[in-house]
């Protein structure tokens, strides 16, 4: 048992040598309450010495009132016990110790006689107990005395004091009940244990609380290094990928242009061409969204005129629309549109939203519409399409995802074109909003602002 506990306490100094943050911990679960004890137990020491001395001083002073009374009266006995009830119903239950019996004698030849006291019963009675008081040692320089005992559990102090009047002694006795007095310091001093308590508990908790911190560090620095793993053989797998596939589109194509095909095996041809093209997008669609989530995308922004970005998309996508018949216009813009931002970027937004707009219309038309408000540039992408419905809206820049039933033997695509397009609008500082309604055709707005 001793040998598996110092295992144990081996094993957490370990531990605690290993880490600095264990080491504080430590530090505040053992000496911190160490400390506070000691602490608690000075500060109660010393109060209970103060209060001890308070409530001497307070028992001198009943005392020395008595006396006063006594030599001024000339030890009047009517004067006496009226002083004495004054004393006792000034003493109330709140006050830390309790007056419990106040006397006065008087020596005669026959004994010891009360003179005054609490209860009008023992008034003028003589008190063979009190023939002790002539054996304290009295004397003129050490007229008080007070001694301490213990009575049903509680603490009692007796104050004794000898009085000269006309070369007569009378003797001034009292007693003080400390119960409320020990209680209400035991209790002080439970309440500051039980603070102490409150107080390991929270460190214990504390303690806790750090190790599972230190753990989920540990955890989470794994997991981020495994996800960086996955990210870099995920990119390699897709830029080996990208290679052959190339190759094999090339080919493709260049079989297609063959004249020594049958019509069969042309076909076979282009099926392969269609599929390696599909291939080629997603896998650049998959190292885009890898470089976006990195955060290894840059952003290079510099003044610009939006309307030549705006002309050269609708260049580059123009046999695209001509091919299914489609019109593809921009509204007039006479003035430049200078704003700051990276116009590669802005290109690759539009042409994901104008090439989409072109797969899913297929009649009508297909328009571009540039505004300036204040310090904004939006660009309004308007179509004829299917349009979207409200639910699909929800989820239209979702990855991986086709809205409206679409299809996807009719439409090529990965489902993360417009997943990309909203991240790289918002690595622009920009927003991205849809207005459409199904079967009538649909507006993607993207607004640029230069405070953002």
């Amino acid at each position: 048992m001793i040998s598996q506990l110092l295992q144990i306490l081996e094993r957490g100094f370990k531990v605690m040598r290993l880490s600095s943050r264990m080491f504080l911990v430590g530090i505040l679960v053992f000496v911190f309450p160490l400390l506070y004890i000691w602490a608690a137990q000075t500060f109660y020491s010393t109060a209970y010495d103060n209060v001890q001395t308070i409530l001497k001083y307070e028992v001198g002073i009943v005392s020395d009132s008595l006396q006063a009374v006594l030599v001024s009266t000339n030890a009047d006995k009517d004067v006496l016990n009226a002083a004495i009830k004054v004393i006792v119903s000034e003493n109330v239950e709140t006050d830390p110790v309790d007056i419990t019996a106040i006397r006065i004698y008087t020596e005669t030849a026959n004994g010891m006689v009360v003179l005054a006291a609490d209860r009008d019963e023992f008034v003028g009675e003589f008190d063979p107990s009190a023939e002790d008081l002539k054996e304290m040692g009295f004397t003129n320089t050490r007229p008080f005395h007070q001694r301490e005992s213990v009575s049903n559990g509680d603490r009692i102090w007796s104050a004794y004091k000898r009085v000269e009047v006309d070369n007569h002694f009378y003797y001034i006795t009292s007693e003080f009940n400390l119960a409320q007095l020990d209680k209400t310091m035991a209790f002080r001093k439970q309440q500051s244990y039980l603070g102490l308590t409150g107080i390991f508990l929270f460190l214990i908790a504390l303690a806790y609380w750090l190790n599972r911190q230190v753990h989920w560090e540990k955890r989470y620095e794994r997991q981020v290094e495994l996800l960086n793993e996955r990210d870099l053989f995920s990119n390699m797998i897709a830029h080996e990928f990208r290679s052959p596939l190339t190759a094999i589109k090339g080919y493709a194509s260049f079989l297609e242009e063959s004249q020594t095909l049958l019509p069969d095996e042309r076909r076979f041809v282009g099926n392969i061409r269609q599929s390696a093209e599909h291939l080629v997008a997603l896998v650049s669609d998959f190292l885009e969204v890898a470089r976006l989530q990195s955060g290894k995308l840059k952003i290079e922004r510099q003044d610009i005129d939006v309307r030549t970005v705006v002309f050269t998309v609708l260049e580059n996508l123009r046999g695209m629309a001509t091919e299914k018949g489609l019109k593809l216009e921009v509204d007039p813009m006479s003035d430049p549109i200078m704003f700051k931002t990276d116009p590669a970027r802005l290109q690759q937004v539009l042409t994901n939203l104008v090439t989409n707009s072109i797969k899913y219309t297929q009649t009508g038309s297909i328009r571009l519409r540039c505004s300036v408000d204040y310090k904004a540039v939006s660009v309004r992408v308007m179509d004829t399409g299917m349009g979207i419905s409200a639910e699909d809206q929800q989820k239209l820049f979702a990855p991986f995802t086709r809205v409206g039933g679409v299809d996807a033997s009719s439409i090529t695509g990965t489902g993360l074109g417009m997943y990309i397009t909203k991240q790289l609008v918002t690595l622009l500082g920009g927003t991205i909003g849809v207005e459409s309604i199904k079967g009538v055709g649909s507006h993607v707005v993207v607004t640029l602002s230069e405070s953002k």
